[in-house]
């Protein structure tokens, strides 16, 4: 199948910024039979993606993938990495639905897939929850597990401290040391800071290298990254995310974020307790980023079988696009 690829941008919610924008796409437009939206992850940027987007693309569908305010090329000339705006991750959660919108008047009556993957599948969960009417399935991978408000009460408290104390944009090694570097912990002894990511070394190495990847987060950014994570992990989220579309988690058992499985277990049963059509796939021995994982193949096969089984399903197909 002939691909497409092409580059754009489109103001940002946030004022004066613009935000950066890949998409892969069939080159016959009459042959898509769905379309991708991906979310990204902290500290790296969309051309990790293009791999996975063009497999599914080459597979009929449309994959538009943004880097977030603060990250790849959505960062302006003095602008900050690992900065989100004023407005925090609503900036983010805007940004995503403007895209959307770019990518719905292109493909106007096909199924609408959301994808995120760890920071990108909180705000993958909190878009659900506020425009999953929508879309017609979400997938979320390495994503966390419910978290007890009052852990997230006082990281945040912590956080806002810090924030007050020191400026929005400006950076504080505390929060690596409690957040990656101790994930990193887990596979001691460590040959790179980012082990944790990926079992897979070529990967690692690619991710290290990298010099739009594996930045620290502004102390604004891990106040909004928390404010997020308070935020899915409410009772009212899963209550406000539609019970109609399909949800795919997917992690590795072997990911701190999702508590080693654990917290991951814990979210599917969640859903399934409050109605919802939800499928968990766990893969042994895999870390965090499983579309970077050396079994990456077989992630990418099952996240097309997933699409091709949503694509297959009229009824999934969103209220926005059918009325």
């Amino acid at each position: 199948m002939e691909l497409l690829q092409r580059e754009m941008s489109f103001e940002s919610h946030a004022d004066g910024e613009r935000i950066f924008v890949r998409i892969v796409e069939p080159a016959d437009r009459t042959t898509v039979k769905g379309v991708l939206q991906i979310a990204h992850g902290m500290a790296e940027h969309s051309l990790l993606y293009m791999d996975f987007a063009t497999y599914v693309a080459s597979n009929g569908f449309a994959v538009a993938i943004n880097d977030h305010l603060g990250h790849g090329k959505s960062v302006s000339t003095g602008g900050s990495y690992g900065y989100f705006g004023e407005n925090g991750c609503e900036n983010l959660l805007q940004d995503m639905h403007k895209l959307y919108e770019i990518m719905r008047h292109d493909y106007p009556d096909i199924p609408y897939l959301l994808l995120g993957h760890s920071m990108g599948s909180f705000l993958a969960r909190a878009y659900s929850a506020r425009y999953g009417e929508e879309l017609s399935a979400v997938a979320f991978l390495g994503t966390c597990g419910p978290i007890q408000r009052s852990l997230l009460t006082g990281r945040r408290t912590f956080a806002e401290a810090k924030r007050r104390k020191f400026g929005p944009k400006a950076h504080d090694a505390a929060f690596a040391r409690y957040s990656t570097e101790r994930f990193n912990r887990a596979f001691a002894p460590n040959r790179t800071k980012h082990d944790w990511l990926s079992g897979d070394d070529h990967f690692v190495d690619q991710y290290n290298n990298d010099p739009l990847c594996g930045f620290d987060l502004t102390i604004s950014g891990y106040c909004d990254i928390l404010q997020l994570q308070e935020q899915i992990s409410s009772p009212r989220w899963y209550r406000s995310v539609p019970r109609n579309i399909p949800i795919l988690l997917m992690s590795g058992d072997r990911d701190p974020l999702g508590n080693f499985g654990k917290g991951i277990r814990q979210l599917a049963q969640r859903l399934v307790r409050t109605g919802h059509d939800v499928q968990l796939i766990l893969y042994p021995g895999a870390r965090h980023v499983v579309l970077g994982e050396s079994n990456r193949q077989e992630v990418y096969q099952d996240l097309l079988q997933f699409y091709e089984a949503v694509t297959a399903m009229p009824e999934t197909l969103p209220k926005a696009a059918s009325e």
